[in-house]
């Protein structure tokens, strides 16, 4: 039995709130109300475990002192200072050093966003803007990925290529022109068909779209280095980021890596660009760079694009860009993140979990592909292998719910959206693993798809 105060949230939420992905006006399952550790707790008190850092965010769980700590210290000190018309805050200062020292590639530029929607919209104007004070006005076309997802703003909504026109439909014919789509590298469900080489026909398509479209006229490519929860936590093949790193050198093309989701610890190292050297000309950051304790994001740029602008005013911004309180949380995020080897431990409980994965999961009826690094996996699940049918809407709903019912939170995504998300905080012990995933393991022993 639901309690009072259970049942008065639900229909106060029912009556005001209209969420993402949601029929508007439908009933929520839950009501959070706490959170420790990788646990989150409901208004009845009943405990679940964030085997998915709810988007791909709480890299550190919930409830992390320090960065709680570090928030309400500068909310004492300095609420809130604008950084446009040449200000800045001593946040803001102590961040963009200290992030010069981990980027990848010796990107030691920044400009501070919101989250990850508003990181893409900045580093694709950047990438456009760049060519326009270069005298290039005709480079502004734009390639990413089909599976890809990049946002649903502005301009980020016209790079994200998973689930067709799904995101868009609904608003009407808004997209923008000069963005072009390629497919992907995901052999399991490869555009190819069953081409024998997903990464090298990607690649090649690719470079294909850029000479086609007039290689004069590409401003940018974009990638996540591997796919987030939209394209299934796919991991590209070893030899892909060199062949497309190439491609955009030999044809004077930007390349945005999109770490917003990857980025902070999620697949072993600090961002994933690292586990292929990706020297990117611009990146975009956000979810893990406070570990979603508070909204914000970013973008670092090279001294190559930074050139381009120097000396002239910069005619873009958002109200919150710099805000002292999130810069404050994106420092100790990142202190702790060091102090504690968060990253070291993603990549260990991560290999933990696709041993796993591999031995106990993938020879299951219904689990035809397990993959994705570090604490950035996924299952997919069908009705069956050799025809690749992946379960139904429906299907996954019922999974979810029963998973639910045993204390474990997650979501289902991919190009089929059958992929069993398995993104829990960055801090999980092995232990804590463990325990997850024979509940994982429980509810698909006694799934049956002919049932539902």
């Amino acid at each position: 039995m639901v309690s009072k105060k259970t049942q008065e949230l639900v229909q106060a939420d029912k009556e005001h709130h209209v969420h993402p992905f949601w029929p508007v006006g439908g009933e929520v399952e839950i009501v959070f109300e706490k959170g420790h550790g990788i646990y989150l707790v409901d208004t009845e008190g009943k405990e679940y475990i964030d085997f998915a850092s709810q988007l791909v965010c709480c890299n550190l769980g919930h409830h992390c002192q320090e960065v709680i700590d570090a928030i309400t210290a500068a909310l004492d000190k300095l609420d809130y200072a604008t950084s446009f018309f040449g200000n800045t805050n001593v946040y803001a200062v102590e961040l963009s050093q200290k992030l010069a020292e981990i980027t990848p590639g010796g990107l030691r530029y920044f400009y501070y966003t919101c989250g990850g929607s508003e990181s893409v919209d900045t580093a694709l104007k950047l990438a456009r803007g760049y060519w326009n004070l270069k005298g290039q006005t005709g480079k502004y076309k734009i390639i990413s990925l089909y599976d890809s997802y990049h946002g649903l703003a502005g301009n980020s909504i016209n790079a994200t290529g998973a689930n067709g026109d799904f995101y868009q439909a609904p608003f009407g014919p808004a997209l923008s022109p000069g963005y072009l789509k390629v497919p992907s590298y995901n052999g399991y469900r490869s555009m190819f068909g069953d081409a024998p080489d997903s990464a090298t026909w990607s690649a090649r398509f690719r470079e294909q779209a850029t000479q086609n479209g007039g290689a004069t006229s590409i401003a940018a490519v974009i990638a996540e280095p591997i796919f987030g929860t939209a394209g299934g936590h796919v991991e590209p093949p070893a030899e892909w980021w060199a062949m497309v790193s190439d491609i955009c050198k030999k044809h004077n093309i930007l390349l945005i890596v999109d770490e917003v989701m990857s980025g902070f610890c999620r697949t072993g190292k600090m961002f994933a660009s690292e586990h292929w050297n990706l020297k990117p000309d611009i990146m975009t950051m956000a979810k893990g760079i406070t570990a979603a304790a508070i909204p914000f994001g970013g973008v670092a740029f090279s001294d190559e694009v930074y050139s381009a602008f120097e000396g002239k005013t910069f005619t873009h911004g958002f109200t919150y860009t710099a805000h002292p309180v999130s810069c404050a949380a994106a420092i100790a995020t990142i202190d702790y993140y060091l102090d504690n080897k968060v990253a070291e431990n993603a990549d260990s409980v991560g290999k933990h979990i696709e041993k796993h994965l591999e031995t106990e999961f993938l020879p299951m009826q219904w689990v035809s592909q397990v993959g994705g690094r570090g604490l950035f996996q996924a299952i997919e699940l069908v009705t069956d292998k050799k025809a690749k049918t992946p379960i139904s809407p429906e299907q996954s709903r019922f999974l979810r719910k029963k998973l639910l019912e045993k204390g474990l939170w997650t979501r289902f995504g991919g190009a089929k959206g059958n992929r069993l998300d398995i993104c829990p905080p960055c801090t999980i012990t092995v232990e804590e693993a463990e325990n997850a995933l024979d509940i994982v393991k429980a509810v698909l022993t006694e799934f049956n798809p002919s049932e539902i």
